[in-house]
């Protein structure tokens, strides 16, 4: 079957000379694609991993200082706005 699609131009360039230096062509790389969709799609979703929350610790948690207890929005606007121009 042909068919058509309507692509942005710069989308097009660039997926036209990635397909060339991969020695592919744009129909071959478009088939893989739409074929690994249609896998992907079809299976199962995979369980979320069980999060213990009683034992959670925020990643970025290590960068907050024990002593700040208010994590309001008002206070972070507050701080950013205080330290926006100090180096790091």
């Amino acid at each position: 079957m042909k068919a058509t699609f309507q692509l942005p131009d710069e989308l097009y360039r660039e997926v036209k000379a990635a397909t060339a230096r991969d020695g592919r062509t744009v129909r071959e790389v478009t088939i893989s694609l739409f074929e690994r969709w249609l896998r992907e799609r079809n299976q199962p979703d995979k369980p979320a991993s069980a999060v213990d929350w009683r034992n959670f610790k925020a990643p970025l948690a290590h960068l907050v200082p024990a002593a700040v207890t208010d994590h309001s929005m008002t206070t972070i606007r507050e701080n950013i706005a205080r330290h926006w121009n100090e180096p790091l």
